[in-house]
């Protein structure tokens, strides 16, 4: 059954991989019907449809006379190709179908190809409708054409559209391409995303928060692929007849690519191309250029049934039906960028305990009337203290002047700083802290619950330097305390934990601190105080803690230094049922009047004690009282457990360097841990050694 060329143009499709099947199945259906001679000379058809074998007059030689014998048919192929300049190997499926052909004059044909890559098991594939005309005066042939391409490489899909020319002859052949990417040329197939760091600004205010600008940095790595655009043109001459329909033929020529992101390619090309039979290519490639490097490419084709239509004798003509060389895969580049993207951001420091921003209320005594803002402090202390609110801080810097801050009264849950020391809120220096110069407080501070003043000069008070009574968690820091006229500091019925560190005291007509508990539970921190030689009046001791009836308290008193007190360094009472952890630790005593360290058990109390590395030097000069350096006793059914670990003592002006007395044999029970050989100096048991019993290093709860 024949098939009319109208027929073939309404059935062939025009779209990608279906298309090109299309094709494939088109041509082999038709192959038995589309080959035609002139209406004067009908040829026999063979089995496959190609024309068959046809006697020519001998003397019918006219160039004309011939072409007008020739007539082309579908085909089927199939080929491989290794990989090339930004294409995989692959294997194509080939099919070739005239759509309109004027016997050896003229032939419009489409061309598909189905393409598998062989490393991904990818498809891709083309269409190209063409057009070549003969011309039998410079015997040549001469064609065009436009074509689709598609490719999948696995990661991204492209697409392109191409066009061409061609000039075919009997000795030589003259080509050009072009390719043009359409639609997301363009592709991100890989992405990675690391985070390369994080800064923050110094703390700086503004208004009444403390502000930081902070940068986070990403890193962005990414891997695209892009289709290039470009084109190719190549010239060659035949350089060898094989048999009657077979060449060989030689090629040379330039290419040139590019794309967004890509560096603009130009390379060379030489390419040999074998018909040893109308039916079989072989080819052989070699390529440069600066990105994708030497490439030599081979290839192989089979035709099914030949391009060449038999019983022609012009070879001109008979090379009208050829497949259009060109790159028939997209040429797709790798691509690497790298970016690095930058946030900067402005974060308020933020109280842990209420998750809300720290407020800050600055006070600047030089300053007149403001509203607490860093940019417009408030100039007094007072001015603050009437507006600020639950969880503020009051923050003060001295002046130039050094204007005087009248005695105050602290609310709960205010913190009131000065410039003075370095501060330090959660890791975080404030700025402006660190001047070393401290407000000058001309009375007494007066704390609530949950206070912390750092950084002032407590001068010339009537009573305490600063007092507190039924509070909770005071922070008493870094001060200085002078010329009370009672204590330096006095507390009374502190709960919660207590805080004291780092002070200075001196000229203090009392106990320089002073902590009295009764029917509380507490914890106490007394850490790197200076308590200097000028604590008076008899009776007055550096460090003293009364802890009465009921009470349950764990205390810490490490690192302190004092010197000279009229009565004791460090006294220790626990009275009426009340229970003591207590660890005395790394101190420096000298020249108090009586002992260095005393500690007391008295009406039912229960000690449990270290007592560890300290310096004892020249104390209890006066001895009134006995004991000596150290002085650790029991009265009235008390219990005391001590660890006496690795002090060092002088010899005392008068008595032991350690005593330990049990006044209450029978009733008081006084454990002291095998540690005693430790210390420096002599350790006196009295009323004798064996009322003190021996117990292993850790029973009374310290390492």
């Amino acid at each position: 059954m024949g098939i009319s060329k109208r027929s073939l143009l309404r059935y062939a499709p025009f779209s990608g991989y279906s298309l090109s099947l299309s094709l494939l199945l088109v041509g082999m259906l038709t192959s038995t019907g589309v080959a035609q001679t002139t209406p004067s000379e009908s040829a026999p058809f063979n089995g496959l449809g190609i024309l068959a074998d046809e006697s020519i007059p001998q003397g019918d030689s006219n160039e004309a006379r011939i072409s007008e014998d020739v007539s082309f048919s579908p085909r089927f192929g199939v080929g491989y190709s290794t990989s090339g300049a930004g294409f995989d190997a692959f294997t194509s499926f080939e099919g070739f179908v005239p759509l309109l052909q004027n016997a050896g004059s003229n032939l419009t044909f489409l061309e598909g190809r189905l393409l598998w890559s062989t490393n991904n098991s990818t498809l891709g594939g083309n269409v190209l409708l063409g057009h070549r005309f003969y011309s039998s005066s410079d015997n040549r042939i001469f064609g065009g054409y436009v074509s689709y391409d598609n490719r999948n490489t696995g990661n991204a899909v492209f697409n392109q559209i191409g066009t061409g020319f061609e000039s075919l002859g009997e000795n030589w052949d003259f080509r050009i391409n072009a390719y043009i990417p359409v639609g997301d040329t363009r592709q991100v197939v890989e992405e990675n995303v690391s985070d390369t760091g994080l800064s923050v600004s110094a703390p700086f205010f503004t208004g009444n928060f403390l502000s930081f600008v902070g940068e986070t940095s990403r890193q962005i790595n990414r891997r695209l692929e892009a289709a290039m655009a470009g084109f190719d043109f190549e010239a060659g001459a035949k350089i060898a007849s094989l048999g009657d329909s077979g060449d060989i033929r030689g090629y040379a020529g330039l290419y040139y690519y590019d794309a967004n992101g890509s560096d603009e390619i130009l390379g060379w090309r030489t390419r040999l191309e074998v018909r040893p039979t109308d039916s079989l290519r072989l080819g052989l490639s070699v390529q440069d250029d600066a990105t994708f490097g030497t490439n030599v490419v081979l290839s192989v084709a089979a035709n099914f049934p030949g391009s060449r239509p038999r019983g022609s004798r012009n070879q001109t003509l008979a090379r009208m039906g050829e497949s259009v060389a060109r790159q028939v895969n997209i040429v797709v580049d790798e691509q690497f960028e790298s970016e690095t993207i930058r946030d900067r951001f402005t974060v308020l420091a933020t109280n842990p305990n209420t998750n809300e921003p720290y407020f800050f209320q600055h006070v600047n005594l030089d300053a007149q009337v403001g509203n607490g803002t860093f940019e417009l402090p408030f100039g007094t202390l007072q001015d603050a203290l009437n507006v600020v609110k639950s969880d503020n801080i009051i923050y003060v810097q001295p002046g130039k002047n050094l204007t005087e801050i009248p005695a105050f009264t602290l609310p709960n849950n205010v913190a009131v700083l000065s410039t003075a020391p370095v501060q330090n809120i959660n890791g975080v220096v404030l700025p402006l802290s660190g001047a070393g110069v401290q407000p000058i407080v001309t009375g007494g501070v007066t704390l609530g619950n949950n206070n912390t003043i750092s950084g002032f000069a407590i001068a010339n008070p009537n009573g305490a330097g600063i007092t507190g009574n039924n509070i909770s968690n005071p922070t008493i820091r870094e001060n200085a305390i002078a010329n009370t006229a009672t204590d330096g500091i006095r507390l009374d019925n502190p709960t919660g934990k207590v805080t004291i560190s780092n002070n200075n005291f001196s000229n203090i007509d009392g106990n320089g601190i002073s902590i009295n508990t009764a029917n509380t539970q507490s914890e106490l921190v007394i850490d790197s105080n200076i308590i200097t030689r000028d604590i008076s009046g008899f009776g007055f001791t550096g460090i003293k803690i009364v802890a009465g009836d009921d009470t349950v308290t764990t205390a810490t008193i490490s690192n302190n230094q004092i010197s000279e007190s009229m009565f004791r360094g460090i006294q220790i009472d626990a009275l009426g049922n009340s229970q003591t952890l207590l660890l005395v630790e790394s101190n420096t005593i000298s020249g108090s009047q009586f002992n260095g360290i005393t500690i007391n058990a008295d009406e039912n109390a229960q000690i449990s004690t270290s007592v560890r590395l300290n310096t004892l030097t020249n104390n209890n000069i006066v001895g009134a009282f006995g004991g000596g350096e150290f002085d650790a006793q029991t009265y009235s059914n008390s219990s005391v457990c001590l660890q006496l670990d690795n002090n060092k003592s002088t010899p005392s002006t008068n008595g032991e360097d350690y005593n330990l007395a049990n006044n209450n044999v029978g009733g008081s029970t006084f454990q002291v841990e095998d540690t005693l050989a430790t210390n420096t100096g002599t350790v006196t048991e009295n009323p004798a050694p064996l009322d003190f019993p021996k117990v292993p290093r850790g029973t009374c709860g310290f390492p």
